[in-house]
């Protein structure tokens, strides 16, 4: 979508872009590997962007949220409830679309952004196992929810 868009972006003079990472990018997640590899892929890619286009006057950011209420994450009690986990959509929506033009990076709202501070101070082999734990939390949830929804 980038080459289709850039070209104009550049005739123009202006210009945003805006990808959408994950706070998985933080830490590879065991049983989402390739997920978290292509968030970190998604951030690489925006900071290399970013500076490629800084001189067309083209923002280029990346948004790395934690988990976005969403039909996504309803599945889960754990991921739809909350300020740091299951933050609603809407007032997501809002804050991220707040920080355009403004960083290069955001989480797109001010508890992720705690959240990730916080995070980033943990070694990464702690970030590794508590995104495991939490991966694997969620995991039972889906499969309980799958095991209720087929006895219905």
């Amino acid at each position: 979508m980038s080459r289709i868009v850039i070209p104009q972006m550049k005739k123009q003079g202006k210009g945003a872009i805006v990808n959408i990472a994950s706070s998985a990018h933080l830490a590879p997640i065991p049983s989402a590997a390739v997920y978290s590899a292509t968030k970190r892929y998604v951030r690489s890619l925006s900071l290399a962007m970013e500076r490629e286009l800084f001189k067309y006057n083209i923002a280029v950011q990346c948004v790395q949220p934690f988990f976005v209420r969403t039909q996504l994450t309803q599945f889960s009690k754990t991921l739809s409830r909350g300020t740091f986990f299951g933050t609603p959509v809407e007032a997501f929506t809002r804050s991220a679309v707040f920080t355009l033009g403004k960083t290069q990076e955001t989480t797109g709202y001010w508890a992720h952004a705690v959240f990730s501070f916080l995070l980033s101070l943990l070694p990464e082999w702690l970030r590794i196992r508590i995104a495991h734990a939490v991966a694997d939390h969620a995991r039972k949830e889906w499969l309980k929810k799958q095991v209720e929804e087929k006895e219905k």
